[in-house]
């Protein structure tokens, strides 16, 4: 295996969250494999449980300071002072990167711009030569103007809202002027080919966790609540495109079916009153149960319990979707029979009937449907799990994850330097003085 490079720049939205262990993960992989990293957030965390993965990062996090105090009043002086140095060195390379953000961009953002004055400045103290950025959104426009600031190259991982709610034209732009593009899902990577054209590299590399995690728990010997009725179980942010209405109206039909169980929806977000509200509607105070945040230890204690873990993800009218959600990641390993949708790259990793079952979106009778087939078909179910345990294991384990992200970060950069040394020598090859 070569040897990764001394050090890259390594841009997310938020370090950490919670919701987001797919980064965390990435991270302590690279981390493994040898890759040391200077992590960039553009926003502090709010409070909220953390990962115990988190404690293992062995590189140092740095918040970019933006006009709007965050985490000290100096932050707008921190980011003023890196324009003045950045304008005092290339006032000429400063005023083209500004005049092509705010002409070409179409949302463009004065925060975005800042922010990437201050990262410019600091990659460029710090002797870092390639930044990478996590969401084709907000992350990589910054990545971006750090690249016309500087000319310091970058690389990205779209996910799945970032590319379906991004201008397609900024998308084309991004992916053309970075060294390598990489994303999650095979469907994802088809859409942005599309858009694309021959002008960037897409690449696909999966996301992976820590199956050993999940792989250690034997859900089948212990499912079930303290009085030993099945669980139904779902885990994630409360938000419109995981179909969690739909789940709840699934759970109403089961138990007018007089089909026994209880269902434990763990997560919190934007629809939370919402969702408590339907569920009061449809009298299921004491059917659905929603413990709030938990971190992952208490996760897994959920997932022992679980007799069918359920995620009806959908596609919302703006395109936002999820991609493949790590949970469904998570549930198959723990050996969880899985119930979930055909959207975006689900079907990537649950295939009907063999590692999970896929109903169609927006369509909660059909779930009910599964859901109670699930329950009542156990050595199936049995077998089914068995399966996807096995596929993720193969596929998506963090080793095969981080070795994929490492492949393609290292064959990007090592082109970056191959270039950078042509260009160099290119005087000298054809007979001209250098200086």
């Amino acid at each position: 295996m070569k040897k990764p490079p001394a050090r890259i720049g390594f841009l997310v939205k938020t370090f950490p969250r919670l919701s987001e262990t797919f980064i965390l993960n990435e991270i302590l992989g690279l981390q493994t494999m040898g890759w040391s990293l200077q992590i960039y957030s553009l926003k502090r965390p709010v409070e909220e449980p953390v990962h115990p993965g988190v404690a293992c990062v062995r590189a140092p996090a740095r918040y970019v300071p933006s006009l709007r105090p965050a985490g000290s009043w100096l932050d707008p002086l921190k980011a003023l002072a890196a324009h003045a140095v950045l304008i005092a060195k290339r006032p000429a390379t400063y005023g083209a990167a500004a005049w092509r953000y705010f002409t070409q961009t179409r949302a463009a953002r004065v925060k975005e711009f800042v922010q990437a004055g201050w990262l410019a400045a600091d990659l460029e103290r710090k002797g870092i030569t390639h930044l990478h950025a996590h969401f084709a959104n907000a992350p990589t426009a910054v990545a971006e103007i750090v690249h016309w600031l500087t000319g310091i190259p970058f690389s990205f991982t779209a996910h799945a809202k970032d590319i379906y709610t991004t201008d397609e034209r900024d998308l084309a732009r991004r992916m053309e002027a970075a060294t390598a593009t990489l994303t999650c899902t095979a469907f994802n990577a088809r859409h942005l080919r599309q858009i694309a054209g021959a002008k960037a590299t897409v690449e696909l590399a999966y996301h992976g966790i820590d199956t050993h995690r999940f792989t250690a728990i034997r859900a089948k010997d212990q499912a079930g609540d303290e009085t030993g009725m099945p669980v139904v179980l779902t885990v994630g942010r409360f938000s419109e495109k995981k179909g969690l209405e739909d789940l709840i109206c699934a759970c109403a039909l089961l138990r007018n079916r007089g089909v026994r169980f209880r269902c434990v929806m763990v997560g919190y977000g934007a629809l939370e009153d919402r969702l408590k509200e339907l569920r009061s509607e449809l009298g299921l105070e004491t059917v659905i149960s929603m413990p709030g945040r938990l971190a992952q230890p208490q996760v897994i204690e959920q997932f022992r319990r679980a007799a069918v873990f359920a995620l009806p993800c959908v596609v919302l009218d703006n395109g936002d979707r999820d991609g493949i959600p790590n949970v469904l990641l998570e549930s198959m390993a723990a050996g969880v029979p899985v119930v979930t949708t055909d959207v975006s790259g689900i079907a990537e990793v649950v295939t009907d009937g063999e590692t999970g079952w896929l109903v169609k979106p927006h369509d909660p009778l059909m779930l009910a449907d599964a859901i109670a087939y699930v329950l009542s078909h156990g050595s199936e179910s049995v077998r089914v799990a068995a399966n996807a345990r096995e596929r993720v294991e193969r596929e998506f384990s963090l080793a095969a994850s981080a070795q994929r992200v490492h492949d393609k970060l290292l064959a990007a950069v090592l082109h970056e330097t191959a270039q950078a040394w042509k260009a160099e020598d290119a005087p000298a090859l054809r007979g001209e003085p250098t200086t």
